[in-house]
């Protein structure tokens, strides 16, 4: 009767166990990011630039049919180009998305996405340069940032995913202040302008 007892209690802890384990999976995801810079000034001009991003993910697939989430820690890498000044950006980025696919079994689902963004910079902050003319000028990023994810993917039998996301920041994403030499050479007066960073991201995740 005690070994009866005991192989049902090992046989109901072996498929909690494997249970527990098919709700969570944990992988990898990197990708690279798409970077559209926009003032609101007019004046000035900020070409699209890349970056890249990778670092570990969850997914947590809920009782509900079709239902997850994925949660992320990523190191993140930008080239930004401002007034022809090559910038670096740095930063932790941690994304929470909700998740709805529809698929054929472990072969393939295909997904949709959204959720929130945090963001925080961990490298320089302010970066101040003088131009050819002889001004100066200042670029200084938030050190925090909020902003939300908007995409799709597929996930490819049990381990592969690829993905697209656009992120929109919510508010500015940095403040910039140059320089400019008025009518009269001696005169100088300060400009300001704030910019917003929208990026698409392109990934590819694999879960064990």
């Amino acid at each position: 009767m005690k070994r009866i007892v005991a192989s049902l209690l090992l046989s109901v802890g072996l498929l909690t166990a494997s249970h527990a384990e098919s709700l969570i999976n944990f992988g990898f995801k990197g990708g690279i990011e798409l970077i559209n810079m926009d003032f609101n000034a007019s004046t000035l001009n900020a070409s699209n630039r890349a970056g890249f991003y990778i670092g570990p993910s969850l997914r947590f697939n809920l009782p509900v049919v079709g239902l997850s989430l994925d949660a992320s820690g990523f190191y993140s890498q930008r080239d930004l180009k401002v007034t022809g000044e090559k910038l670096s950006q740095k930063s932790i980025l941690l994304p929470a998305n909700v998740r709805y696919g529809v698929g054929i079994g472990d072969l393939l689902c295909i997904f949709a996405t959204a959720g929130p963004q945090f963001s925080f910079n961990v490298g320089d902050d302010v970066f101040h340069w003088v131009d050819e003319n002889g001004n100066d000028s200042q670029f200084t990023l938030q050190n925090t940032m909020l902003s939300f994810n908007f995409g799709a993917g597929a996930r490819i039998g049990s381990h592969l995913e690829v993905g697209i996301y656009y992120n929109i920041p919510v508010g500015k994403t940095a403040d910039f202040t140059w320089e400019k030499l008025g009518d009269q050479l001696s005169e100088t007066t300060w400009n300001s302008a704030k910019s917003r960073t929208n990026a698409w991201h392109v990934s590819l995740s694999y879960y064990f």
